[in-house]
C-alpha cells in the first residue's frame, strides 16, 4: 500500500470544474480502489485561484515542500485532472520533474497515460492543452468584460456610495454612505487637502468600501471616480503590474452608466479643475503633514536644503537639517518668534515695493493638459464607433442596439469638440498691471489670515504657499530672500 496526498483546487473562473466535495469524494474513492492511503493532514484545498502561477497558490506550495522533505509522508500526489496541478505547461513539467527526483508521482483519476515514452508524450499534450485553454479563456474574459463596460454595465466592487441588489443588477445609492462623498467632494472644494480630509474621516470612523483607513491616495481616487456622475470606467488600473499604477487613457474605458449619479456636472467638473491645479509640480508639501506653517519654506542660504522645525522647552526653532547631520556649516538657527516676526514684517514691506522683478509668474499647464486630454478622448471615441459597427457586421449587437450605441458615442463626439473649441480660444494674457494687482491683492489676503490670532497653522501655512515658493535666509548677513509666485 502506498501513502498519498490529494489536492483539490478550483477557479473561480471555470465554469466545467467539480465541485471541491465532488473531487474529494472521487479521489478517496480512486485511492481506496488502488490501496493508497490518505491522511486528513495530507489533503490541500485550494479555493478560488487559478493554476497559472505556483508561487501564488499557498497549499500547492506546501505541498510541494512537504513532497521534498526527508520525512517523504506521500508517495504520490492524486488530483482530478492534470489542469488542477497546473494549467502552466512550463511549470508543470518542472515540479513533476522535481517530484519525480523525490519518488513522488503525480496521478490524473480522469486522465489515464498509458505506459512508456507515449504515456509521456500524452501528458504533455494535456498540457499544452490546459495552458492553451487558460490563455484563451482570459482572452475571451477580457474581450466579454471590455464589451460589457462598454455598454455601460458595472463589473467590478462597488465603490462607497453604492451597493449592490443582485447578481447582474444596476448598483443603487447607498443612502447610509452617500454622505461620505458629498462630504469629501464638498471638503476638497472648500479648500481641505487630502492629508485632511483622510484624517477627518478616520477621526468619524468612517472605513473605505475594503474596510481599511482612509489615505491620502483614497480620498484622492474617489475624486478622481466617474462612477460618482453617473459613469463606468474599465481598465483603469494596471493589475499586472501594481494597483496603484494606472493605464494610459487610451487604455481606459469610459461609458454612460445605468446607475443614479450622486454628484452633479458642476461639482464634478469644479473638483477636476482643482485637481489639476493642487496636482502641479509647484505644490509645495501637504501643511497638514508638517510641523509648523513655515516648515518646508525657509531654506538654508548655504546649501540650499529647508530649515527643520524642532521644538522644545527651553528653544523653539529652525535649522538646517544637513547642519544638524554634520553635512553643512555653519549653523543657521533661528527662533520660532524670530522667524516669524521677520517673515511677517517681510511681506509687508514687499507690499510696499513690489514690482515686476520680485513676482515668478507660473502659467498653469492645466489648459494644455486639459485640451491634450479632451483629443485623447476624441480619437478614443471615434475608436468607439468603429468597434460598434464591428460587433454589428459580425452579428454580436443588433441593428436596434448599433443605431443607440452610435446615437450615443456621437453625441459624446459632439460634446468634446464643443469643449475643445472653447478651450482653444480661452486663453488670455494679463498684463503687468493686472498681475502686479493680483500678486498684492493675494499677498494682503494672505497676511490677514496669518496675522489673525485665530487662524489654525495649515491654514496659515496653506495661505504662506499661494504666494510664495520659498525663503532663503542668510544668518550671517541676517536677511531674507522671498520668492514670490503668482499661479495664473
Amino acid at each position: 500500500m502506498k501513502n498519498g496526498c490529494l489536492y483539490i483546487r478550483v477557479s473561480t473562473d471555470d465554469q466545467l470544474e467539480l465541485s471541491p466535495d465532488a473531487q474529494e469524494r472521487l479521489l478517496l474513492d480512486y485511492a481506496h480502489k488502488n490501496n493508497i492511503l490518505i491522511n486528513a493532514e495530507h489533503i490541500f484545498y485550494e479555493n478560488g485561484v487559478s493554476g497559472r502561477k505556483a508561487d501564488k497558490r499557498p497549499a500547492f506550495q506546501q505541498m510541494i515542500a512537504l513532497a521534498k522533505s526527508k520525512e517523504h509522508p506521500f508517495d504520490v500526489i492524486l488530483v482530478w485532472k492534470f489542469s488542477r496541478f497546473a494549467r502552466n505547461q512550463e511549470e508543470s513539467i518542472v515540479y513533476k520533474s522535481l517530484l519525480k527526483k523525490n519518488d513522488v508521482d503525480v496521478i490524473s483519476i480522469s486522465e489515464p497515460l498509458p505506459d512508456g515514452m507515449i504515456g509521456s508524450l500524452v501528458e504533455r499534450i494535456f498540457e499544452w492543452m490546459d495552458e492553451y485553454y487558460s490563455i484563451n479563456l482570459a482572452v475571451e474574459v477580457t474581450r466579454g468584460m471590455t464589451e460589457n463596460a462598454m455598454r455601460g454595465n458595472y463589473q467590478s466592487i462597488t465603490p462607497i456610495g453604492y451597493k449592490h441588489t443582485g447578481f447582474k443588477e444596476v448598483p443603487v445609492i447607498d443612502e447610509d454612505n452617500k454622505h461620505i462623498v458629498e462630504m469629501i467632494f464638498r471638503m476638497f472644494n472648500e479648500g481641505v487637502t487630502f492629508n485632511q480630509i483622510a484624517r477627518h474621516l478616520n477621526e468619524c470612523g468612517y472605513k473605505t468600501v475594503r474596510g481599511s483607513k482612509w489615505e491620502n491616495r483614497t480620498v484622492k481616487y474617489i475624486l478622481q471616480n466617474p462612477f460618482y456622475i453617473g459613469k463606468v470606467r474599465w481598465n483603469y488600473c494596471d493589475k499586472k503590474a501594481n494597483r496603484l499604477r494606472t493605464n494610459d487613457d487610451d487604455n481606459v474605458i469610459i461609458a454612460d452608466g445605468k446607475h443614479e449619479p450622486i454628484i452633479d456636472m458642476d461639482t464634478w467638473n469644479a473638483t477636476q479643475d482643482k485637481l489639476g491645479k493642487v496636482l502641479l509640480k509647484y505644490t509645495p508639501r501637504d501643511v497638514a503633514t508638517c510641523k509648523h506653517w513655515l516648515s518646508g519654506m525657509l531654506r538654508c542660504s548655504v546649501c540650499g536644503s529647508s530649515l527643520g522645525y524642532n521644538r522644545s522647552k527651553s528653544s523653539s526653532g529652525f535649522n538646517c537639517y544637513k547642519y544638524l547631520k554634520g553635512m553643512c556649516s555653519p549653523s543657521h538657527f533661528i527662533s520660532e518668534r524670530f522667524a516669524t516676526n521677520h517673515v511677517i514684517q517681510g511681506i509687508e514691506d514687499k507690499l510696499e515695493s513690489l514690482t515686476m522683478y520680485d513676482v515668478n509668474v507660473i502659467h498653469s499647464s492645466k489648459g494644455d493638459e486639459e485640451l491634450q486630454r479632451l483629443n485623447k478622448q476624441l480619437a478614443k471615441a471615434n475608436g468607439k464607433l468603429l468597434k460598434i459597427k464591428e460587433a454589428y457586421v459580425d452579428g454580436i449587437d443588433t441593428l436596434d442596439e448599433y443605431k443607440e450605441n452610435k446615437k450615443r458615442i456621437t453625441q459624446e463626439i459632439d460634446i468634446i469638440k464643443n469643449e475643445i473649441t472653447a478651450l482653444s480660444g480661452s486663453k488670455a494674457n494679463l498684463t503687468e498691471e493686472e498681475i502686479l494687482q493680483r500678486m498684492t491683492d493675494n499677498m494682503r489676503h494672505a497676511l490677514a489670515i496669518i496675522k489673525d490670532e485665530n487662524s489654525d497653522y495649515v491654514a496659515k501655512g496653506n495661505a504662506l504657499r499661494s504666494i510664495v515658493e520659498k525663503i532663503v535666509y542668510d544668518k550671517p548677513n541676517n536677511s531674507y530672500t522671498f520668492y514670490f509666485q503668482l499661479i495664473i
